[in-house]
C-alpha cells in the first residue's frame, strides 16, 4: 500500500475538529505532571521563567493546553500534520494561552533543534509513531540533565490475553510489551523512572473513542482504495476491540528524569 495515500486517509477520518486524536484526559495530565512536580506543582516556582517543555507529536494539543495552562511556562508544540497545529493555535487563543504554546511543524523522527533543550519532554499517545526504543534514545538529545519526561505507551497489562486481542495489537502496534519491560528501557537509556499510573477506561471510551465513533457514522472517504478501507476499518474496530479487551491492555503515563 501506498504511506502517502495511508497518511491522506488517517488524517481525513481523524480530522483536527475531533476533541482529541488519542486516549488520555485533562485529569491523567494533571496527574502525572504532579508526580514530577508535587500537588501544588510549586517545585516550578524555583526553576524561573527560563522553564520550557517540548510536546513531541501534539495532534491537535488536548494536551499542549493543558500543560501550558498548568505550568504557566512557554510549551512547544510538534506535529507534522500543519492542520493539527492550526487547529491547536486556534484553541490556545480562545483558551488564553496563546502567548505560550509555540507550534513546529516536523516529523518526529527528525526534530532537530539545532541545539535547544527543554526542562521537560511530554508525548501522549505518539511514542508509538517511532517506537519506544527508538523515541527514548531519540528525545536524550532535547532534554537538560535532571529534565523530565512524562508519556503514555501502549502496554500488555497482564499475560494471557485471548488470541484474538493479540493478533489485533500486533497489526496495531506490533513492539509492543508489558510494564517492566518498558522501565526497563527507560534506565537502559538514561532515563530514571519516577512513577507510573494507567489511564482510566473514560480516557479511552468517553474521551476518544465516542467522539470518533459518531464521526465515523457519517464519514465519507474522499476516494476508494486499499489503503482507505484499511484506516477505516482499524478506526471502526479499535473501539470494540478496547472495550472487550480493556482488562489485558491500555496506556500507562511514564513519568522519569534524565540523569544525563
Amino acid at each position: 500500500m501506498n504511506f502517502e495515500k495511508i497518511m491522506q486517509a488517517l488524517h481525513e477520518i481523524f480530522d483536527p475538529s475531533l476533541p482529541q486524536l488519542a486516549p488520555g484526559d485533562t485529569a491523567s495530565t494533571r496527574r502525572a505532571l504532579e508526580v514530577l512536580y508535587g500537588p501544588d506543582l510549586g517545585v516550578l516556582d524555583d526553576a524561573g521563567e527560563g522553564f520550557t517543555a517540548l510536546d513531541i507529536g501534539c495532534g491537535n494539543g488536548r494536551q499542549t493546553l493543558r500543560l501550558a495552562a498548568e505550568l504557566k511556562r512557554p510549551v512547544l508544540a510538534t506535529d507534522n500534520w500543519q492542520p493539527y497545529l492550526d487547529e491547536l493555535n486556534r484553541r490556545a487563543q480562545e483558551q488564553g494561552v496563546a502567548d505560550l504554546v509555540e507550534t513546529h511543524c516536523a516529523d518526529m523522527a527528525k526534530l532537530d533543534f539545532g541545539g535547544r533543550t527543554f526542562d521537560l519532554v511530554w508525548a501522549e499517545g505518539s511514542a508509538f509513531v517511532m517506537g519506544m526504543r527508538e523515541a527514548l534514545d531519540a528525545w536524550r538529545r532535547f532534554v537538560n540533565p535532571g529534565g523530565a519526561l512524562g508519556f503514555t505507551e501502549l502496554t500488555w497489562f497482564e499475560p494471557g490475553a485471548p488470541d484474538e486481542c493479540r493478533e489485533f495489537m500486533q497489526g496495531e502496534y506490533p513492539p509492543m510489551t508489558d510494564e517492566a519491560a518498558n522501565l526497563a528501557m527507560l534506565e537502559e537509556f538514561g532515563w530514571e523512572p519516577v512513577g507510573q499510573f494507567r489511564l482510566p477506561e473514560s480516557a479511552w471510551t468517553e474521551k476518544f473513542h465516542a467522539p470518533l465513533e459518531k464521526r465515523l457514522e457519517t464519514f465519507v472517504p474522499s476516494e476508494d482504495g486499499p489503503e482507505y478501507e484499511a484506516m477505516l476499518r482499524m478506526a471502526c474496530e479499535e473501539g470494540p476491540n478496547y472495550r472487550k479487551y480493556s482488562r489485558w491492555y491500555g496506556y500507562t503515563f511514564f513519568l522519569a528524569r534524565f540523569r544525563g
